[in-house]
C-alpha cells in the first residue's frame, strides 16, 4: 500500500531511478510496513519526514531535523494550524514539524486544502466567457470594436471568430463600445452567444458557447508603439498547451520586428523553474548561463553491509543550448518589490547576460526554489526548499533583492521611464544586488496565523517538478 500510493508523487520516478540497486540479500525495505503505524496520520508524518531529510536543503547543514520523526508525534496544537502551513486538526502533528524549520517557505498542506493550493500553482485561475478581446478603433470619422486577441483554446477561437474581426451585431444588438462586448458575451457555462462580424467585407455569423478557460498569464499591450510584455505568473497550465513560456513566445512572435520590447514583472510572484528558464533562454545567446542551482537530492551509500538513503548536494548549472529567438532586441523590465522568486531568476539572467535596465522598486529577493510533491500519503502537498540559486558569476541576491537601475514607486511613471529607455534603446545597466539584509527568511518574519488558504501569490514560489 505504501509504496503504490508514493510511486504517485511527482519526484519518485527520479527516486527511484537514482538510487543504486543493492544486492537482494542486503535490501531494506524502502518504506515501513503498514503495521508499523499506529494510524495512517502516523504515517503521514513519517513520509513528510522522509521527504525532508531528503530534500529539504537545510536539515542537515543548520541541523534543523530530528533524527527521529517520533519526536513529532503527539506535539501539534491548533497554534500549528496556520501562519505558513494549513492543517485541520487530525494533521496538527505534520504541521508542528514543519514549524520547527526555520525556513517559512518549505510548506505542509493537509489533504482538505491541498488541491486547492496545487491548483493555484500548477494553472491560472479558470475564467466563464467567450476568451476574446477586443479595441475600439476610430478611423476617419468612423467608430468600431475589432477583434484584437483570441485566447488558443477558447470558445472563441472554437467558433471560429479571428483577430481582425469586425463586431457587427450581439444577439441582434449593435454593439458600440469594449465594454458593451464585454457585458453582451457573459453569460452562464452552456450559453449561446451569436455574433455577427464583419470579415474582408463578408459578414460571418459565429454561435459562441460560454464556457469556462484558462486565464492567460502573458498579456501583450502597446506603449507608444513599445511592446510591453507583462508575465503575471509562470505557470504549467495556462491558455497555452506550453504554458507561460508559450504565451511568451507567442508575444514575440506578435511583436516581430520591434526593436525594442517592455518586460513587466511587477507582481510576479514566481512559478515553474522550466518556464522562467525557457523564457530566459529565448532571450539571450547560445552558452548563456541562465542560473546555477546547488540542488539537494537522494542517493544510497552501504554501511555494514545494508543500504540506506541519504540526502546530497549537486551543482546544476542551466546553460542557454542555442541562441533565443528574442536575443537580438534591446529590453528594458519593470519590477518591483511583489517581483519574486522565478521572476528574479529570470531578471538576474538578463541582468548578468545582457546586462538590461530594470526600472522599478527593490525586488523581494528570493533566491531558493523548493521542490513540489503533490502526493503525500495521505494526498497532502508538501513544498520543501531543495534549491538556492546564484547568477553566472556565483553572486546571490538571496535576501538582498535586484536593484532597479531607476528607483521609481509610482506605476505610471515607472511605465513613461521604461518607454523612454526603450525609444533610446543605449541604456546598460549599471546597478547590481542589495547590500543590506531584508530579513524575508527569519522566523519573526513569519505569516501572522490566519484562516486563509494561501495561493501561489502568497507563496512565492520557484519551483521544480522532478520527474
Amino acid at each position: 500500500m505504501f509504496k503504490k500510493l508514493l510511486l504517485g508523487a511527482s519526484i519518485f520516478s527520479l527516486f527511484l531511478s537514482a538510487c543504486t540497486e543493492p544486492e537482494e540479500s542486503s535490501k531494506i525495505p524502502m518504506f515501513p510496513e503498514e503495521d508499523d503505524f499506529s494510524n495512517d496520520i502516523e504515517a503521514e508524518l513519517y513520509f513528510n519526514y522522509f521527504y525532508l531529510d531528503l530534500y529539504y536543503i537545510y536539515g542537515h547543514a543548520r541541523n534543523e531535523l530530528s533524527d527521529n520523526y517520533k519526536v513529532y508525534l503527539n506535539k501539534g496544537t491548533s497554534a500549528d494550524a496556520r501562519g505558513k502551513n494549513f492543517c485541520t486538526e487530525e494533521y496538527y502533528d505534520v504541521c508542528y514539524m514543519y514549524n520547527q524549520l526555520a525556513d517559512p517557505f518549505t510548506h505542509y498542506f493537509d489533504p482538505v486544502v491541498a488541491p486547492q493550493v496545487l491548483a493555484s500553482i500548477f494553472e491560472t485561475e479558470t475564467i466563464t466567457g467567450i476568451g476574446a478581446e477586443v479595441e475600439e478603433i476610430t478611423d476617419i470619422g468612423s467608430r468600431y470594436i475589432r477583434i484584437s486577441d483570441i485566447y488558443p483554446g477558447s470558445p472563441a477561437e472554437k467558433a471560429g471568430l479571428q483577430i481582425g474581426d469586425v463586431i457587427v451585431q450581439i444577439d441582434g444588438l449593435n454593439i458600440s463600445s469594449a465594454s458593451n462586448f464585454e457585458a453582451m458575451c457573459t453569460g452562464n457555462i452552456g450559453d449561446i452567444i451569436k455574433i455577427v462580424v464583419n470579415r474582408n467585407d463578408e459578414l460571418v455569423v459565429a454561435a459562441v458557447t460560454v464556457d469556462e478557460y484558462n486565464e492567460p498569464s502573458v498579456r501583450l499591450t502597446y506603449q507608444d508603439s513599445i511592446p510591453v510584455i507583462q508575465i503575471q505568473q509562470f505557470v504549467v497550465t495556462t491558455i497555452s498547451d506550453k504554458g507561460t513560456f508559450g504565451e511568451f513566445l507567442s508575444a514575440l512572435k506578435k511583436t516581430e520586428g520591434a526593436k525594442s520590447t517592455i518586460i513587466d514583472l511587477r507582481g510576479n510572484p514566481g512559478g515553474e523553474t522550466k518556464q522562467c528558464d525557457s523564457i530566459a533562454a529565448a532571450l539571450l545567446s547560445k552558452g548563456d548561463t541562465i542560473i546555477i542551482d546547488i540542488e539537494a537530492f537522494p542517493d544510497s551509500i552501504r554501511e555494514g553491509g545494508y543500504w540506506r538513503y541519504v540526502q546530497r548536494l549537486d551543482t546544476v548549472s542551466r546553460i542557454v543550448p542555442g541562441d533565443g529567438v528574442g536575443k537580438d532586441r534591446y529590453y528594458v523590465v519593470m519590477a518591483d518589490t511583489g517581483s519574486a522568486s522565478c521572476s528574479e531568476s529570470m531578471l538576474s539572467a538578463l541582468t548578468a547576460n545582457r546586462h538590461v535596465p530594470v526600472v522599478g522598486q527593490l525586488t523581494y529577493g528570493k533566491g531558493i526554489g523548493q521542490i513540489v510533491i503533490d502526493s503525500t500519503y495521505r494526498y497532502g502537498l508538501a513544498l520543501i526548499t531543495a534549491l538556492q540559486s546564484f547568477d553566472k558569476n556565483w553572486e546571490s541576491y538571496h535576501d538582498l533583492g535586484i536593484v532597479p537601475d531607476f528607483e521609481i514607486d509610482d506605476p505610471d511613471e515607472q511605465l513613461a521611464k521604461a518607454v523612454e529607455l526603450a525609444k533610446e534603446g543605449t541604456y546598460i545597466r549599471t546597478a547590481g544586488y542589495g547590500t543590506r539584509k531584508l530579513n524575508h527568511f527569519s522566523k519573526a518574519r513569519l505569516q501572522e496565523p490566519s484562516n486563509k488558504i494561501p495561493t501561489a501569490k502568497d507563496l512565492k514560489l520557484r519551483y521544480e517538478i522532478r520527474h
